[in-house]
This record gives structure tokens, sequence and C-alpha cells, in this order.
């Protein structure tokens, strides 16, 4: 036979050699995406049966705004009480009045419509009124009254801001952008179990509550009720119900927290490219 025929079959032998391990080599990344694929449906399943009963056993509460009063009200000094304008008086003329300032203020109802009492923690801009003043707003135990439930009492969100503050979030909104200033809390609940979840309410109130006059340069003054509109009230933002959000624990005490289940295919492995 000739040099040509060995060759040729020796190639054909090499090429099948290749071929072979190209399957095996697929055979096996197969098997190995099949056993991720695997392993993380029965972790995700796992973890998602862990925060299912974990979401049984919660705090049952909830969180609400209301009573935002409109039009907004005037400073004091003392913090509370804080009371309406009186009329006529809600016109600043800029640069003289823009350091006057105007209270943006809501109530907040924390509720506990559960069987346990639950502890309460606040940051931000809540306060407790107290006497007519206000008071920083503590941790406590709320605990559970009947089939009412127990609700905060005198809990407010309050912040006050210059003319000028609020003329800036005023501008913002008409350019579309984020209001700049903002009467923001943080309410944060839980009971107490080291295996068990803490429950996070953010608590916002903002708005335009001033406006430029129309046909008076350099004054401005409280939104006017819109034709189309209605009230002036639609200058302020907030949400009645604000979201929760829940973080579930493996340990509170350890901070160890219970990962998040992952439905889904594993990610490709990439390997470096050597040049």
């Amino acid at each position: 036979m000739s040099d040509t025929f060995w060759t040729a079959l020796s190639a054909c032998a090499t090429a099948a050699a290749f071929v072979a391990v190209a399957w095996q080599s697929f055979l096996t990344r197969s098997a190995v995406v099949t056993a991720q694929r695997a392993l993380i449906a029965s972790e995700a399943v796992a973890l998602d049966a862990a925060r299912g009963r974990l979401d049984v056993e919660a705090p049952n509460v909830s969180v609400k705004v209301s009573d935002v009063p409109w039009p907004p009200l005037a400073w004091t000094p003392h913090g509370m009480p804080i009371q309406p304008f009186p009329p006529g008086s809600d016109v600043w003329h800029f640069p003289e009045k823009e350091t006057e300032r105007l209270v943006l203020q809501a109530k907040i109802e924390v509720k506990n419509n559960g069987t346990k009492h639950v502890s309460v923690e606040y940051d931000g801009d809540l306060i407790f009124a107290v006497d007519n003043r206000p008071s920083p707003a503590p941790q406590h135990l709320l605990w559970p009254t009947g089939s009412g439930g127990a609700v905060t009492n005198s809990l407010y969100l309050q912040r006050d801001f210059t003319i000028k503050e609020l003329s800036e979030n005023y501008e913002a909104y008409q350019a579309g952008q984020p209001l700049p200033h903002r009467v923001a809390g943080t309410i944060t609940v839980h009971d107490g179990r080291d295996n068990g979840v803490t429950d996070t309410w953010k608590v916002e109130l903002s708005g335009w509550p001033v406006e430029p006059h129309p046909t008076r340069g350099s004054v401005w003054h409280v939104t006017r009720d819109h034709l189309t509109d209605g009230s002036g009230a639609r200058s302020l933002i907030f949400q009645v119900q604000p979201s929760r959000e829940r973080t579930y624990w493996i340990s509170r005490e350890r901070g160890q927290r219970l990962p998040e289940p992952l439905f889904g295919t594993p990610a490709p492995v990439r390997r470096a490219v050597e040049p």
C-alpha cells in the first residue's frame, strides 16, 4: 500500500478520536449542567419552603399613612402644635421671605393584627406627640388587643422646610427630576425570634406645596386648586399603604440571612483564553 493510503487512514483515525473525545466532553458537560440545574431547583424549593414557614409565623402588622393636612401648616419653634396659616399670609416675596418655613406632616398608624406582641423601632423623621410637643419615637413593644389589634397613638411623620427649599421641589418637578427635599422615616418590626423575620416600611412625604405667582415676579404662594386636577393637595406625594420589605433570618443574632431562592439555569462557566 502507498504512503498516501496510510496517511489518509491515520488522518481518519485521528478525526474519529477527536469526535469521540468531543462527544464525551459534550455528554459530560450536559450531565454537569443537568446536575447543577437539579441542585439549584432542590435548593430553591427548600429555601422557598423555609420562607413559607417563616411567613406563617411572622408578625401580622400593617402600616398606614393618613391625615395629611392641606394646606400645609405653619411652623412653630416648639415643633407642635402646628396650625394653619392665617388667611392671606400664605404668600412669600423672595428673597425677603424665602427663609420662612412650612411643615409637612402625616399621621402614621402601626397596627398589630396578630396574637403576640412585637418590637417596633423607628428611624428618621418620626415623632410622637407628647403633651402637644414632639418627642423622638423610641423603640417599644406593641401588644395585640383583642380582635381589633393594637394601634400606635400620636405617631407622626413630620419635618419643616424653608419656602426656598419647597420652591426647589417645584422646580425639580417641572424639570421632571427627583424632588430634593422630603420627609422620610423607617419603621422596623420583629417578634424577637432568632430564626424569624424582620419587616421594614419606608414612609415618605414630599411634594411641591408652593408655586410661583402667575403674574407677580419673585412671589411664591401655596399651590392653588386646579380647575381640572382638583385640590392643591395633588402636589403632595405619599403612599397611603407603603410597601413592606421582609428579611428572612437563619439567625438574627449572628446576622445570618436566609438566601433568596434562585429558580433558573446556572450561568455558563467561562474559561480564560490564553494569549
